[in-house]
Formats: C-alpha cells, sequence, structure tokens
C-alpha cells in the first residue's frame, strides 16, 4: 500500500504508535489534523466525541472522509447520545470494534481505490493470520508463527484446502522454503499451539475453537489449529463489494448530492 499526501490519526497513544509506523512505512505522512491535502481522518469514537463536532465539520469542509473506530455497544449513547449520533452519520466508514489496526489501515487503502500490492490472495490470508495469531497470543519470535501463517497463505492457492495433507504436502514445502525439515516444522507448530493455550485467553480461544477450548485436554492438534485460523481468515476475505459500496457513497458527498450528516456507515465489519 502506498498513498500520496497524509493521513491524520485521532487514536490513543499505543494505536497511534501502530498505526504511523504502519503508514510511514508506506510512504504516508501522518498529521494531527486535517488539512487540504489529508488523504482521510482516522478517529477514535470517544477521542472524536472529545473533540467536538468542530473536526468533522472541517472534514466536511475539506472533503477529507472520516474513518471511525466504534464501540458496538453503545456504550457511551447515555453521556452523549445526539453527538455521538451526528458522529456516526459524520463518518463515511465506520469499524466496529474489536479489531486490527494494520488491517483496518490497509482496508481503508483499498476503499481509496488503491492497488492490493502486497501479494494478492496469498498475501492477505497471510497478512491476516499473523493478525490472528496476534489475537492468540502466538509469539512472533517463534518459528511456529512464521509456519503457520505461511501455511494459511499456502491453502489460500489451494483447490480443496481441507484435504491438504499436512505432512506429506504442507510441512515440505513450508520446511523448504524455511531450510528446516518437516518434523522440525511439526514440532515448532506444536510449540506454537502449547503458547497459544499456555498465553491466550478462554474468551479468544473459544472464538476460534468453540467450547471444546476448555483446558490443555481440549488443545487442538496442529491441523485443527491451522484450519480454524484459515477459516477465520477466510470468512473475512470479501471486500470488493464493500469498497465499490464506499467509493460510490464518496463520490455522491463530493458532488453535493445529499448532506455530509446523512451518510451512513458502508460497512459492519469485525477483524
Amino acid at each position: 500500500m502506498k498513498m500520496d499526501q497524509m493521513a491524520c490519526l485521532l487514536l490513543r497513544p499505543r494505536d497511534r504508535q501502530r498505526a504511523e509506523a504502519y503508514l510511514t512505512g508506506r510512504g504516508v505522512a501522518v498529521t494531527d489534523a486535517p488539512t487540504a491535502g489529508t488523504r482521510f481522518l482516522l478517529a477514535e469514537d470517544e477521542l472524536l466525541l472529545s473533540a467536538g463536532p468542530a473536526l468533522w465539520d472541517r472534514c466536511r469542509a475539506l472533503n477529507v472522509p472520516l474513518f471511525l473506530l466504534a464501540e458496538r455497544d453503545d456504550r457511551l449513547a447515555g453521556r452523549d447520545g445526539d453527538l455521538r449520533k451526528d458522529m456516526l452519520s459524520a463518518a463515511v466508514f465506520v469499524f466496529y470494534k474489536p479489531l486490527v489496526l494494520e488491517l483496518v489501515l490497509r482496508r481503508i487503502a483499498l476503499l481509496l481505490g488503491e492497488e492490493d500490492q502486497e501479494g494478492g490472495r496469498r498475501g492477505w490470508f497471510t497478512l491476516q493470520a499473523q493478525c490472528s495469531l496476534d489475537a492468540l497470543n502466538v509469539p512472533r519470535h517463534l518459528l511456529a508463527f512464521r509456519y503457520f501463517s505461511d501455511g494459511v497463505g499456502l491453502l489460500a492457492d489451494m483447490r480443496y484446502p481441507s484435504r491438504v495433507k499436512l505432512m506429506q504436502q504442507l510441512y515440505p514445502t513450508l520446511s523448504k522454503r524455511h531450510d528446516s525439515s518437516p518434523v522440525m516444522v511439526d514440532r515448532a507448530m506444536r510449540h506454537g499451539v502449547e503458547s497459544c493455550w499456555r498465553l491466550a485467553g478462554k474468551g479468544v480461544q473459544r472464538q476460534y475453537f468453540g467450547y471444546s477450548a476448555q483446558d490443555k485436554q481440549g488443545m487442538p492438534t496442529n491441523g485443527e489449529f491451522l484450519f480454524a485460523v484459515y477459516e477465520h481468515v477466510r470468512l473475512l476475505l470479501p471486500y470488493d463489494r464493500g469498497r465499490e459500496d464506499f467509493l460510490r457513497e464518496l463520490d455522491r458527498i463530493n458532488a453535493r448530492d445529499m448532506a455530509w450528516n446523512s451518510c451512513q456507515s458502508a460497512s459492519d465489519l469485525i477483524y
């Protein structure tokens, strides 16, 4: 992803640091306030509420798309109900939490018409798998992190991924790529599964593996773990229609065919 001009971020310090690192690594300058050259504004709902209507009014005047990270449970409605509704209406695209910032930023680039230059379908699966492994608390320094993320990417290119044989097909491919052996790939992946079961919360485990994720006795095999991550990624893959819907709404806004505050969110995605 490489986008010209600048991006404005209104995020919490830790999230801002991650988003800034992602954007600057792709040639995107980060600013604190929207200007005429700003490509988009990405803001946290609570921080945007604190900033007040002046900020999204400025976005409207400059035709800067507002992307919002919002709470699904509407926990702020009791305090600033009407103001929150105005804020949600001002946003042309809403991402509901929980989410992964890097994937949100990549999706924003796709919505704004940028070409996918990060490996196509396999690259999308690999990147999404890495974010899922982060959520599952598989440490990035483990070999299992690379094996699982690359394995999900390889499954994305297979016609019948559910029929793949790990030891005969997948492990040899991964071992050649990482200069290892199928047996070492198997052991490293097992270490990664055990780390997930020791470090990840039960709620996250249940999200991926259902109610079998109760204790070590229900710990999945390498294959079950790999396919659970693959299925989670596969369900999040389609984004082309969302991009078309967003660009159509953005054209209407820029053409002044509708009031800025009447634009509804174009998506309801959880990453």
